[in-house]
């Protein structure tokens, strides 16, 4: 007899980085380009708040929809910053991080066989939580070699009598596009139509670059009343390992069953990580402004760093902190494989490079990769140019020598 979980997998970036760290647990000098964990310090106003909270003894049990200031600051914040028409903080739900408050919202919109629309290259999870849901995600193909990749008319093209929704992703992760004002309210324009619901994940809301602007497509006309927004601690505030994220919707009948599925899960956030929340989100927002700034940096040194490889082709990110690139086919492989899969390998083989193979986030990712560039920027320096020593003409024995002599 099969179950659920027996179709969903450990993940390829999991399976990378498990391989990554027991390389370096072995002595290895190893560079994390495959996941997306801020290497910023969680800001000290954060700690001193989960601090003061613990001296308290704010360490019992606490609403299950979270603590009523983090709740009321997110109101103040998703109005002023996201323009969303959330006014009660009835309407916020806090989740142990973004990932369940994904899985939350797709087991309580979703009947069996219900469809969603989502981005073809898309993060695995999505996916994979459409499916824990009863649901059956539909992959939309984004055309990167078009100035506007992903289209209402593409949607549309999908749309069926069991279409439920349509799940946006700006800024997207794997590829860094920013959907515009414009292309966001074609969007809305298509739900409205068919009468679909929108799911809008943005969590990269501050990762934003050269001037793009982040857009809550919650806040266009026609959108409030259909729309479910998530939003993360994790990448805004480095805070990825206190696993704080939140939803916010108008539809209290939605909300109440996931009141109900968070009480038969969670029954609530950890209380201390709850209060760092709180002082994130109701403090200035000069740290997201900060690590944005940065994340730019960052960016800009690892486009520059694999300048020149002609076996890779980078996508420019607008937002997010990953870099997309696509495989060229004159690659000779390795071990036989001429798959992204192999690339990554490679990678890490020859000079201990994290990346996270394009096929892990859907068909349209095949003969893609995605590098990270949420570490430490000398650390992206190095990396970007072990790579290209690789990459380029007869650089293997060279950069692995200088991939484990790194201190």
């Amino acid at each position: 007899m099969t179950h659920i979980l027996d179709s969903i997998s450990f993940g390829a970036i999991v399976t990378v980085r498990d391989r990554l760290l027991a390389q370096q647990a072995a002595g290895r000098r190893i560079y994390r380009l495959e996941s997306g964990d801020p290497s910023f310090d969680t800001p000290p106003y954060v700690r001193d708040a989960m601090l003061a909270a613990l001296e308290k003894g704010l360490t019992h049990y606490t609403a299950s929809a979270g603590i009523q200031p983090l709740r009321e600051a997110i109101v103040r914040k998703v109005q002023r910053d996201n323009e969303l028409q959330i006014d009660d903080p009835e309407q916020v739900v806090v989740t142990s991080g973004g990932m369940h408050a994904l899985y939350l919202t797709f087991c309580a919109l979703l009947d069996p066989g219900d469809e969603v629309i989502l981005p073809d290259p898309m993060w695995t999870e999505i996916a994979e939580n459409i499916r824990l849901g009863g649901g059956v995600p539909v992959r939309c193909r984004m055309d990167l070699d078009s100035p506007t990749p992903w289209t209402a008319a593409q949607i549309e093209q999908l749309i069926t009598p069991r279409t439920k929704a349509i799940f946006v992703n700006t800024p997207h992760n794997p590829t860094g596009v920013v959907l515009s004002r414009a292309e966001l309210r074609d969007i809305v324009a298509l739900a409205i139509k068919h009468d679909l619901r929108i799911i809008s994940d943005e969590a990269y809301e501050h990762v934003i670059f050269d001037g793009a602007q982040h857009v809550s497509i919650g806040s266009l006309p026609g959108a409030e009343e259909r729309t479910i927004t998530l939003f993360s601690t994790s990448k805004s505030y480095a805070m990825s390992g206190l696993r704080v994220g939140y939803l916010v919707s108008t539809d209290m009948a939605f909300l109440a069953r996931v009141k109900k599925l968070l009480r038969c899960t969670t029954n609530g956030v950890n209380s201390l990580a709850q209060w760092g929340a709180a002082a994130a989100i109701g403090a200035p927002q000069d740290t997201p402004r900060m690590m944005g700034a940065v994340y730019q940096e960052r960016r800009d040194v690892l486009l520059a760093g694999l300048k020149g490889i002609d076996l890779l082709s980078p996508y420019v990110p607008k937002g997010s902190f990953f870099l997309w690139a696509r495989i060229q086919p004159s690659w000779r492989g390795y071990r036989g494989s001429r798959s992204d899969e192999a690339m990554t390998d490679w990678l890490i083989d020859e000079v201990g490079v994290g990346s996270s193979p394009g096929s892990a986030f859907g068909p349209a990712g095949t003969g893609w990769i995605r590098f990270a560039f949420s570490s430490d920027t000398r650390e992206i320096q190095t990396a970007a140019g072990l790579i290209h020593q690789v990459l380029v003409g007869g650089g293997r024995t060279s950069a692995r020598a200088e991939a484990d002599a790194q201190p």
